[in-house]
């Protein structure tokens, strides 16, 4: 180790982050019933295999509040910044996050002129808590799971691992389900990638604008899985079951014109036509209040269809989307067959 104060000037700044790091571990004293004198060096840690995933047994989950599994229980520190870091980390797995941009999501424009030295404190700190899983030194979390890269950090872990990567997975194989026509299987994947979300994406302090966009993507993404879902069960002919799940939807979300042209659907094919056309009313009336305009092409065709019993109504076979694009089809070819004769 350094003998002379002389020799930090000529080190670099990775070596005095291994030395402050080796410190900090001799300063913690030898393990109870080791009858190890603190005098002596501290003994050398086990010999350990390399592995191409050194914390399997661990499972992250950021679709609700931070979760780190292992053995069964939640090691995930309590500390606000701490779990703000690992999750930063988190969403940005595998690839390299800048120390400026982890400065920024701690303390948005208020970071201290200390900022990136108390960083570099909490990366020990969550160095020290992979430790305990990997059952090795700091030194190894640093070469093998929490990277020091340059000007950054890279936390390396299995996709499989992740529920954010699993989710996207599973809503990316549903929406190709669902334009093969497979709506069953559809379906299937949509409900285990919604089954993973344990409540919102949440954090117990302020978060930083990445942190806030990569959350809002994920409940876009959420919302986006669920309607697909919903529509998946309608062309599976499940439209009774989902007319309670679309009429909360509507409550909450009082302008999203698919949703109410979804229940409209599932109402008619519940033989509630006549509701399904007062849902119609209702969402107009709310449009031109609110907004001052008409609701869309696509909706205005379903409107006419339901008055008219469609035919096209009952094709179980066609999505929402597909439905509607052939409805809006239908109108202007009868609007333009209208306006030559």
């Amino acid at each position: 180790m350094v003998t002379k104060f002389a020799e930090l000037g000529s080190m670099s700044h990775e070596e005095k982050l291994t030395l402050l790091a080796a410190l900090l571990e001799s300063a913690t004293g030898p393990a109870p019933g080791t009858g190890r004198s603190p005098d002596l060096p501290p003994a050398a840690p086990p010999a350990r295999r390399p592995a191409e995933n050194p914390l399997a047994g661990v499972r992250f989950e950021l679709l609700g509040p931070l979760v780190i599994r292992y053995d069964g229980v939640d090691i995930a520190p309590s500390a606000p910044k701490l779990r703000l870091v690992l999750s930063a980390l988190l969403f940005n797995a595998n690839q390299p996050v800048g120390a400026s941009v982890l400065v920024r999501e701690l303390w948005s424009s208020g970071a201290p002129r200390t900022a990136h030295a108390t960083l570099q404190t909490y990366m020990f700190k969550v160095r020290k808590l992979f430790r305990g899983v990997l059952g090795g030194s700091v030194e190894d979390v640093a070469r093998e799971v929490l990277l020091t890269c340059s000007g950054g950090y890279t936390l390396r872990v299995d996709p499989k691992q992740l529920d954010i990567f699993e989710f996207d997975d599973l809503v990316t194989a549903g929406t190709a389900a669902m334009r093969a026509g497979d709506y069953e299987q559809a379906g299937a994947h949509l409900r285990r990638s919604l089954a993973l979300w344990r409540g919102n994406v949440v954090h117990q302090g302020q978060w930083g604008p990445q942190l806030r966009a990569q959350a809002a993507r994920l409940e876009e993404r959420r919302f986006y899985a669920y309607m697909t879902r919903i529509d998946a069960d309608l062309c599976l002919g499940r439209h009774r079951e989902t007319t309670s799940e679309l009429a909360s939807l509507v409550v909450e979300h009082p302008l999203h014109e698919s949703a109410h042209a979804m229940l409209m659907l599932a109402l008619h094919r519940s033989g509630r036509t006549p509701a399904a056309l007062e849902v119609y009313r209702r969402f107009r009336r709310r449009m031109l209040g609110e907004l001052g305009i008409e609701p869309s092409e696509r909706i205005q065709a379903m409107h006419l269809a339901l008055l008219s019993t469609e035919p096209l109504l009952t094709d179980l076979s066609l999505t929402s989307d597909m439905l509607l694009d052939r409805l809006v089809g239908r109108a202007r070819a009868a609007s333009s067959s209208t306006v030559t004769g």
